[in-house]
Formats: C-alpha cells, sequence, structure tokens
C-alpha cells in the first residue's frame, strides 16, 4: 500500500470535494425541504433551560440523573445571545459530521483505500439521514459520535508512536464522554486507559507521565460518583440504573401486554402481597415504568425540599423533571427489586435481550425519531435502498403469541443489508481487535489501531442491549461511523486476500 500518513491525508483534494458535498446536501435540504436546527430541548436527560440560565452551576452539581456536560454545554450556548444560541449549536453539531467525516476518510486511506473511494464513502456517511438527524437536535448521540471516533484515532496514534500528546487527548476524550453519558462508565474508562497505557509500554517503554494523565483523567470522571455519593447516597453516575433494569424485567414495553399477560397478572397479584417495594405499585399503574416516580413526588409549592433542580415536578416548558428528589428512591427501589424480578421471568427478560439485539442489528438509527415531515422522501430512499420496511409481517401474525412469531416478525422487519454490515463490522473489529493487541504485544507489528474500536463495540453491544431493550438503534448511532469503518476495512481486507 502505499498509503499517505494520515495527516497528509487530510490535505487531499478529495477530502475537500467529499465536505463541500456535504455542505452543499445541507443547504439545498434546509433551502427545499427546511430541514434545520430544532431549538426545542425536550429531552428527559436535560434540566430546566430557565435554571441553566440563571443557575447553572447549582442546577449541574444537583443534577443525579445523568452526568453534568450535556447539560452544562447547554449551559454554555444559553450565556450566549439569543441570536446565536441555536446557530452555535447547529454549527457545533454540523461541525461534528465533518470532523466525523474527515476523519473516516483519514482511516480508509490507512486501510487502503484510494482517495477517490475514500472520498467517496466519507461523503456517503456524512449524507445518512441519521447524521442529519442528530446534527439538526440537541442531544448527545451526536457528541458521543464524534468523541468516540476522535478517541479511536488518538487511541491508534498513541499506541503507533508513544507520544505522550497522543495520550492525553486519548485521555481527555473518554474523560469527556465518561462526563456526557453514563453509559461510558468509570470502570470502563479505567480498563480502557489501563489497557492503551500497558499495551504502548510494551512497545515504547513505560511512560510514567502518561500514567499520571490517566489518573487524572480518571479521577475527573470519578469526581461526578463521589459528588453522587455525597449528595445523594448513591456511587453512580446516573440514578436510573434501576428503572432501566426494571424496565427490562417487566411487562412493560409495547406488545407484552399480549404476549405476556400471565406475567402481568402474576406480576401485579405479587405487589399486592407485598413482596415488592412500595415503588412497584406506581411503576405498574403508569404507561411504563419511567413515569411512576411521579406519584411519589412531591412539588416544591407542597414540599419541605425548596432547591428548583430536585423538587420541581415540571420542567419550565411543561415536561417532566426527572431529576426530581423523588426519582432517586423510586429508582433505588426498583433496582433492589430487580433480581427477584429476574428469577420469577427470566423468559421475559431474554425475550427483551433478544428484540433489542434484533433492533441494534437491524433497525435504522434514524427510526428512533421520524423525520417524514421534512425530507420523508430522503428517508423512504435510504430505506428503500437497505430494503427495510417496518412493522412487516410473516404470514400476518400481529399478535406473536409466541416467541417464534415474534422473533421471525422482527426479522422480517428488520433490514437484511444494515443487519450484514453491522455483524460484519461487529466481526471484524473483535477479530482485527484481538489480533492487533496479540501481534502488537508480541512485537510483530507496530500499530494497533483496531483495540480501542474493539473494546468500545463490546461496550455498546452488550452493555445496552442487557440494560436498555428499547431504544438500541438511537444507542447505535454513537459508534455507527466505527462500525462502518471496520466493514470498509473487513472489505479491504478480503480485496488484499484475493488478490
Amino acid at each position: 500500500m502505499n498509503n499517505p500518513p494520515f495527516r497528509r491525508s487530510l490535505r487531499e483534494p478529495a477530502l475537500g470535494l467529499a465536505i463541500v458535498f456535504c455542505l452543499a446536501l445541507r443547504l439545498v435540504l434546509n433551502l427545499r425541504y427546511g430541514l434545520s436546527y430544532d431549538p426545542n430541548v425536550i429531552w428527559w436527560q436535560m434540566l430546566d433551560t430557565d435554571l441553566l440560565r440563571h443557575a447553572p452551576l447549582q442546577a449541574l452539581y444537583l443534577m443525579h440523573m445523568q452526568p453534568p456536560l450535556l447539560n452544562a454545554l447547554y449551559a454554555v450556548a444559553l450565556a450566549l445571545p439569543d441570536s446565536l444560541t441555536s446557530v452555535f449549536l447547529q454549527a457545533l453539531f454540523v461541525g461534528a459530521s465533518l470532523v466525523m467525516a474527515a476523519i473516516l476518510y483519514g482511516f480508509l486511506r490507512r486501510v487502503g483505500y484510494g482517495s477517490l473511494m475514500a472520498g467517496a464513502a466519507a461523503a456517503l456517511f456524512a449524507s445518512l439521514p441519521d447524521v442529519l438527524l442528530y446534527e439538526n437536535i440537541y442531544f448527545y448521540s451526536q457528541l458521543e459520535a464524534v468523541l468516540v471516533l476522535c478517541a479511536t484515532l488518538f487511541a491508534a496514534r498513541y499506541l503507533e508512536e508513544g507520544r505522550l500528546g497522543g495520550f492525553v487527548c486519548l485521555a481527555s476524550t473518554l474523560a469527556a464522554l465518561g462526563l456526557l453519558r453514563s453509559l461510558f462508565h468509570l470502570g470502563w474508562v479505567v480498563v480502557v486507559l489501563g489497557a492503551i497505557w500497558l499495551l504502548a509500554g510494551r512497545r515504547h517503554g513505560r511512560d510514567w507521565r502518561a500514567l499520571l494523565v490517566g489518573i487524572a483523567g480518571i479521577a475527573v470522571v470519578a469526581s461526578v460518583y463521589f459528588k453522587n455519593l455525597k449528595e445523594f447516597g448513591i456511587f453512580a453516575a446516573s440514578s436510573w440504573e434501576g428503572a432501566t433494569l426494571v424496565n427490562m424485567l417487566t411487562p412493560s414495553l409495547p406488545g407484552d401486554n399480549q404476549k405476556f399477560a400471565d406475567v402481568a397478572q402474576d406480576l401485579e397479584a405479587r405487589v399486592r402481597r407485598g413482596e415488592f417495594s412500595r415503588s412497584m405499585v406506581p411503576a405498574l399503574q403508569t404507561p411504563d415504568v419511567w413515569h411512576g416516580w411521579v406519584a411519589l413526588a412531591r412539588d416544591c409549592d407542597t414540599g419541605s425540599e425548596k432547591r428548583p433542580p430536585l423538587c420541581r415536578i415540571e420542567r419550565a416548558n411543561g415536561e417532566l423533571n426527572f431529576n426530581h428528589i423523588a426519582m432517586l428512591g423510586y429508582s433505588r427501589d426498583l433496582g433492589r427489586d430487580a433480581p427477584h424480578l429476574l428469577r420469577l421471568y427470566p423468559r421475559l427478560y431474554l425475550h427483551h435481550v433478544a428484540s433489542s439485539v434484533m433492533t441494534f442489528l437491524g433497525t435504522p438509527a434514524w427510526e428512533y425519531r421520524q423525520m417524514g415531515a421534512k425530507i420523508g422522501g430522503y428517508v423512504d430512499f435510504w430505506n428503500e435502498l437497505l430494503l427495510y420496511r417496518p412493522g412487516r409481517l410473516v404470514g400476518g401474525k400481529t399478535s406473536a403469541r409466541s416467541w417464534w412469531d415474534s422473533a421471525t416478525n422482527r426479522l422480517a422487519s428488520s433490514s437484511p443489508v444494515l443487519m450484514v454490515v453491522v455483524l460484519f463490522g461487529l466481526v471484524t473489529a473483535f477479530g482485527r481487535g484481538g489480533l492487533d493487541a496479540w501481534n502488537y504485544w508480541r512485537g510483530r507489528q507496530a500499530t494497533a489501531d483496531w483495540v480501542f474500536p474493539a473494546l468500545v463495540l463490546a461496550l455498546f453491544f452488550v452493555v445496552p442491549n442487557l440494560l436498555n431493550g428499547v431504544e438500541t438503534q438511537r444507542i447505535r448511532y454513537s459508534v455507527e461511523p466505527v462500525l462502518n469503518l471496520a466493514a470498509f476495512a473487513g472489505v479491504a481486507t478480503f480485496r488484499r486476500r484475493a488478490r
């Protein structure tokens, strides 16, 4: 291969053309179809906008539902003049898409693709409906995606060159991810930084300065855990863990009432007999587990707690405040109920896990939020390209009362093209990650590009599918750049071996 070094590849004309194409596409979709940044912040993960504007430090300190970075960045945007808030955020998110395209281009050149093919692939990725979706809403998915890809680059550069600056960038990126989302658990950050440092030390010698940098990055993430331990009695970055798990362990997902009617009846009877915590009562009385805490909450006007981030049931925009103090006890109770639920209803849990895996493998990330009102035709084109038929059934069996009916329906309504790409990307990343780590450790090669991708893909494939079960197509978006890169790398490997 006569591919240029990574830095030099970023100056190639093909990448410039790809970026021009991406910007032109966005301009056309904006002027012709009205696709633009949505300033509404409706997500449960967000604090009250009024509090972020007028008392950001108190609001961020008293936040227990999520790590603080997403809300902190929004507080920074709110501090700007009103006319610049949306402009700043949209520029940041569009810039993230272009950075991802550029890094993908550099890696594709690195694994053997020509400049034109690499430019076309980078432009193709940045034109996907899900990229357009997440760059036009204020949510952590776009920020995660670019930080994960940056961490992939920094880890590869540090393992190859052994320079302190590379490890500083990697540690800073992982700290940012840990402060952005609880999925990037403190333990995972420790494992990744430790593994990369140990591997690099095998080739370049132990760099104790890098170890101190890693400890500093870990300490930044750990500060959220210790703050929550001091203020709320939980050593975690999020107070939602119990509710998240019980959502997987009870018949609360769409279609469960039909498929698991016996489980629902048995659970209600056991709750009446007092086998579970008091929080399980409102959990079963609301449409889903997530809203049960409201029945246990008191508003600031009636309760003794006068700290608005913790005692307002609703935010100023009318959305529920999932950072309410009642959520802490509610989720903690449900977390204690979870082992008993798992012992009673393992089949229900396994069904939810299997359904989650199917969603992760075969559902496009743009399905998480419909975009038909503005670029429906564009989305339809991509659905046709991926052979995606949402809601498609086998033999018209809408009830899906057996696990077989449910499985076949889920398979029929999945995208076979996407499923092949995701599976191929996972197999490539895990296989090459293991080989890279072994060969690098034994001194047989000077690079180990796939160690970090294997670690981050393992995190995203295992944890959400075991704990979430509803939004794994949205969660997958954060690693889709890495998945696509792995799939392209796998194709390049087959091409070389076929010659």
